[in-house]
């Protein structure tokens, strides 16, 4: 009997002790996620809230080419839908274009939003064609076209995802990089094929980055350096006061179309000054040039000012987390505002995602 009730008793003490390494484990992952939040949200931290990016995606025959799989166009499309949801979630206020180079041009194939609907649907029409010819001079020219529409409050900047060798350029590819340059537009470049010396050149005179993904996973690792918005010397940004206007927004039964991409919409904003109908905000109205924007997109992006790092506190109390209202570890985080509790889980999701505490909201 005694020798029973020592084995009982060891096998209590060891499920405690894998309890407690189970919740010492848990707490550390917890606090390697906190650390990696807090991190992306310090990097984020910059005055520059409005940026408008082009993505243009080599297409030509290269593309084809499956030592990545199954092809590199494929896995360029794979990534490229979660890197466009988590940039527009990062940066409320920001838009984003497509466009295509194939054939010694580049063409537009959905002007900026952020619609993220369109975006998708425009993403999954984009295939693979037989001819060569990428050229970089020629997605420069279509790149400065169509930024001199864009307002100069707004960072301008390319993301170029190349799957070609070399850039064949009937174009000086020298000029159109040094209008570019003028007109503070940061190119940026990621590559399946290695280093080209004459795109690294070009992306380094801009400020911008020259990646090269080894394999699918680093892909879709690299091309998240671009949520954060990129510190740029040549910058010609000005301040200016910015006309604002919140729109209503508006469910019909009969089909209209939307002044912005002049498309068939049910369900649309209406302009508060001259009463157009646009898609998704943010966008400039196409008749009157007010910024249409919605409250709590500018209250996400102001939120970086009034939004701290939480710092992490250990004073063995219990206390209710004033996120989820449930009760609160060993390990929890307080606001130096507002001096509200939080959990991990909750702290995270703030610094992530909402970007405004709750407690000083």
């Amino acid at each position: 009997m005694e020798l029973e009730g020592n084995t009982k008793f060891n096998e209590y003490e060891e499920k405690i002790r894998n309890h407690q390494d189970n919740c010492h484990n848990y707490h550390q992952d917890k606090l390697h996620q906190k650390k990696e939040s807090d991190a992306q949200f310090l990097i984020a931290q910059n005055p520059l809230i409005m940026r408008n990016l082009l993505i243009i995606i080599d297409i030509t025959r290269s593309s084809k080419i499956s030592d990545f799989k199954p092809s590199r166009l494929a896995v360029a499309l794979q990534f490229l839908p979660a890197f466009i949801e988590q940039f527009l979630e990062c940066n409320p206020l920001s838009q984003i274009g497509i466009a295509v180079a194939e054939e010694y041009r580049c063409k537009t194939i959905l002007d900026f939003t952020s619609s993220w609907v369109n975006i998708k649907q425009y993403l999954s029409t984009i295939h693979s064609i037989n001819e060569a010819g990428f050229s970089m001079a020629a997605c420069l020219q279509t790149a400065l076209h169509v930024f001199s529409t864009t307002q100069l409050h707004a960072q301008s900047s390319i993301l170029v995802v190349t799957t070609s060798t070399y850039s064949d350029d009937k174009l000086d590819l020298n000029e159109w990089s040094e209008r570019c340059q003028s007109a503070a537009i940061q190119i940026n470049v990621i590559s399946f094929t290695g280093s080209i010396n004459q795109l690294i050149k070009i992306t380094q005179a801009t400020d911008g980055q020259y990646l090269c993904p080894l394999n699918e996973f680093q892909f879709s690792q690299e091309i998240q350096k671009f949520v954060s918005p990129q510190e740029s010397k040549n910058h010609k940004m000005i301040t200016q006061l910015v006309k604002i206007g919140f729109p209503q927004k508006l469910i019909v039964s009969q089909p209209t179309l939307c002044q912005c991409h002049l498309e068939i919409v049910y369900n649309f904003y209406k302009c508060p000054v001259c009463y157009s109908k646009v898609c998704s905000p943010p966008l400039l109205c196409p008749i009157c040039s007010t910024w249409i924007v919605l409250p709590h997109q500018i209250l996400r992006s102001d939120g970086y000012n009034t939004l701290g790092v939480f710092e992490i506190t250990n004073d063995g109390l219990d206390h209710v987390c004033s996120g989820c209202l449930e009760p609160t570890t060993v390990i929890h985080s307080t606001c130096e505002r507002c001096k509200n509790f939080f959990c991990l889980d909750c702290d995270i999701l703030i610094h992530s995602k909402f970007k405004v505490c709750p407690g000083c909201a």
